[in-house]
């Protein structure tokens, strides 16, 4: 009876069958999760880029025309986020003297909320800035 309890457990020590799956359900599930978590970073920088972009297309209105207004700035600001499927953003306008010359300074930030399976959500608030100098007229 011994003899054949040794023989059965080192069959099964020999046996493999199922360890290819054991394996893939152990590596599989922290493989899943690394590809969600570059997909999702992929779109938080996507998101922080655009936004990026925005701010610094639409201070050029405030390079070319000394007269804009933050009203303006903000429609342009919003109109191009609402071309890219972005939010509306809060947008801080300002003029301040640098030496001799006139640097608008704009800024533009919103909040967006992700969730990423088996993690969690988070929420996370963009901000960009850009300045240029101002148009002598």
């Amino acid at each position: 009876m011994r003899r054949r309890n040794r023989l059965s457990f080192a069959r099964l020590r020999a046996d493999e069958s199922g360890a290819a799956a054991l394996e893939f359900a152990l590596v599989s599930s922290a493989f899943i999760t690394l590809i969600f978590g570059i997909v999702y970073f992929s779109i938080m920088l996507h998101t922080k880029t655009t936004l990026q972009w925005a701010v610094e297309t639409t201070i050029r209105q405030a390079a070319i025309d000394a007269s804009v207004t933050q009203t303006q700035l903000t429609t342009t600001l919003n109109g191009h986020l609402a071309g890219t499927n972005m939010p509306n953003a809060v947008v801080s306008y300002s003029v301040a003297t640098v030496g001799t010359v006139q640097v608008a300074t704009l800024t533009g930030s919103f909040n967006r909320t992700f969730t990423i399976p088996f993690v969690g959500t988070f929420n996370t608030t963009y901000s960009a800035t850009a300045k240029t100098p101002q148009n002598e007229s």
